[in-house]
């Protein structure tokens, strides 16, 4: 009895597949699935759209630079003028190690001169000077340290980055003398 108990109750199962197959079949020949909706030429205004993934939803303003202030400028000995005695100040002293560490992290063009020194280190050479505007202009150098480089600034503002000069040429070394004896002696 339990045999045959067991056959009835695959057989309800095996129909109720059956019938849940051949549902979703009759469903998905309803669907329409002629060519008309199928597109082989874009559109001439979907062609100069941007697509959404190359759009910023954000403001005009979220591009805007905030104002320098006093705190963002450097000092004439290559302090910060919003730091602490001794923070990031000086010029690279061997001995002393003057200054707190380097903030790590790169530096990019439209930062300003402190964060430029807070991410470089203690100034080696500072050059203060204006424009042709009459706008503030400094040439901080680095030759050595985590960021070694000559780095403009106009207006408070990182405006060019250049490659640190390199150490002077090796002179040239003189030809040795010839030991050899001349031929015939």
């Amino acid at each position: 009895m339990k045999h045959l108990a067991m056959r009835r109750s695959n057989r309800t199962l095996v129909r109720a597949v059956a019938v849940a197959a051949l549902a979703s079949g009759i469903g998905a020949c309803s669907s329409d699935l002629s060519l008309s909706n199928v597109t082989l030429v874009p559109k001439p205004e979907t062609l100069l759209r941007k697509p959404d993934w190359a759009t910023y939803s954000g403001g005009k303003t979220d591009f805007e630079l905030r104002p320098i202030t006093a705190a963002d400028l450097v000092g004439p000995e290559g302090q910060c003028g919003g730091g602490a005695p001794g923070q990031a100040s000086g010029f690279a002293d061997s001995t002393s190690g003057g200054g707190a560490p380097p903030v790590s992290g790169g530096i990019a063009l439209q930062m300003t001169e402190c964060d430029v020194v807070s991410r470089a280190g203690p100034v080696e050479k500072i050059d203060f000077g204006a424009d042709d505007r009459g706008q503030r202009s400094v040439v901080m150098t680095y030759l050595r340290g985590p960021s070694p480089g000559v780095y403009r600034f106009t207006a408070g503002r990182l405006a060019s980055i250049e490659r640190a000069p390199g150490p002077p040429p090796a002179p040239p070394k003189p030809p040795k003398a010839s030991t050899k004896k001349p031929a015939g002696t």
